[in-house]
């Protein structure tokens, strides 16, 4: 896997995907930047976040789980000694469907944390990650 960083301008940025997809990162105004696009921690928290959604949703469909949305908040903290890395992540799932299974929601959810999602067990070691979810039932 491979990427590739281009500055625009300043402190702008644009990440180009070996899959051929790019992103814009920029800073805050304070070190230069324009607001342009997403900083670099916050990309952690949509991989992490994406990461974990997508293991999700294949286990709850393996499950034969009738999803139909599936919406996920990812909060964090930072410690304020330089590197301001994170010292806390929770991730809470709103997963909208008919007839979900409470303790199938909640399987595919540890499963993920515990065995599938990549980019939560590299940050698992440097940062406590928790996980909830509520179950919303669809209307016809």
């Amino acid at each position: 896997m491979k990427t590739r960083i281009k500055r625009v301008e300043n402190v702008c940025l644009m990440a180009e995907s070996e899959s051929g997809h790019t992103v814009i990162i920029d800073g805050s105004p304070e070190i230069g930047g324009r607001n342009l696009g997403v900083r670099p921690m916050e990309l952690i928290l949509m991989g992490l976040g994406g990461c974990t959604t997508m293991d999700v949703l294949s286990i709850l469909s393996k499950q034969r789980q009738e999803v139909t949305d599936c919406v996920i908040q990812v909060n964090a903290e930072r410690r304020e000694a330089v590197p301001k890395i994170f010292s806390e992540i929770h991730i809470h799932f709103v997963v909208t469907g008919r007839n979900l299974s409470e303790s199938l929601v909640k399987r595919a959810v540890d499963l993920s944390a515990e065995k599938y999602c990549s980019v939560s067990a590299m940050l698992q070691a440097t940062v406590k990650i928790t996980y909830s979810f509520d179950i919303v039932e669809s209307t016809p």
